[in-house]
């Protein structure tokens, strides 16, 4: 028997490698290689032993879609009407929500996106869309109403001051004195008013400018919202007033 038949016979009786290699005077190497390349092979030697890998098997998790995207993609509309609709609440513009979805030249989209905003399916799809976007980002009907009646009602005054103040000059030829009128205009401290209805602050080399936004434009706004498009009626005669919400929607003429 060869020491490399003692030595495996010492192996499978539980003894370390260290101590074969001490034993049979070898270095460790040489009885790791004994192990692996001789031992493994015999049919009267150790077993074997072979690793195991487990496969993790790949799955595409599935993304959790937003209830009101859910809704869209569970709904009757074609792929390509399901895009119009979300471009078109995410840019609010027929035309180009229809070059997106359909990959059109720009005068089909004009025509197209036009007509499609007429199908009721799509245009309750937007209204689901739209309303859970604004209520994502809590923003009701009454915060934008609110932001126009400011807008309709700001005042210069809340925002800034103005006056003059008498102040003694002194004539340099004559020697007499007279009272002078100087005027100023000093704008408010920003933490002390409601920027609401300010659209832009600049300095410029004449000193400070402020602008509002357009008082009147807002104005028409609520005249639209009050008078044309009826969100204000009489109930029933005894002067209570009906909401109705759905109008507050954003009026649509193709391309806004």
């Amino acid at each position: 028997m060869t020491k490399r038949d003692e030595a495996k016979q010492d192996y499978l009786a539980g003894m370390k490698y260290k101590e074969i290699a001490e034993k049979y005077g070898v270095t460790l190497n040489t009885v790791k290689s004994w192990k692996t390349r001789h031992w493994n092979k015999e049919s009267e030697g150790a077993p074997v032993e072979k690793s195991v890998h487990t496969k993790t098997k790949k799955c595409a998790h599935k993304k959790e879609l937003h209830p009101a995207i859910q809704e869209l993609e569970d709904s009757d509309l074609n792929a390509k009407q399901k895009a119009f609709v979300i471009e078109y609440v995410r840019l609010s513009n027929a035309t180009q929500a229809y070059i997106n979805a359909y990959e059109s030249s720009y005068d089909t989209a004009k025509v197209n996106g036009s007509i499609l905003l007429t199908n009721t399916n799509i245009q309750n799809a937007v209204k689901r869309l739209h309303n859970a976007r604004m209520a994502e980002q809590s923003v009701g009907v009454f915060d934008l109403v609110d932001g126009l009646i400011k807008e309709s009602k700001a005042d210069i005054r809340d925002l800034v001051d103005w006056g003059h103040d008498d102040i003694e000059v002194t004539d340099e030829e004559t020697g007499q004195t007279y009272i002078k009128k100087k005027s100023w205009v000093a704008l408010k401290n920003s933490d002390q008013v409601d920027s609401w209805a300010v659209k832009k602050v600049t300095v410029g080399k004449d000193g400070p400018l402020l602008e509002l936004h357009d008082r009147n434009k807002a104005r028409d706004r609520l005249l639209e919202k009050l008078l044309g498009k009826g969100v204000f009626a009489d109930g029933d005669g005894n002067q209570q007033v009906n909401i109705n919400m759905d109008s507050f929607e954003e009026k649509n003429d193709g391309d806004n």
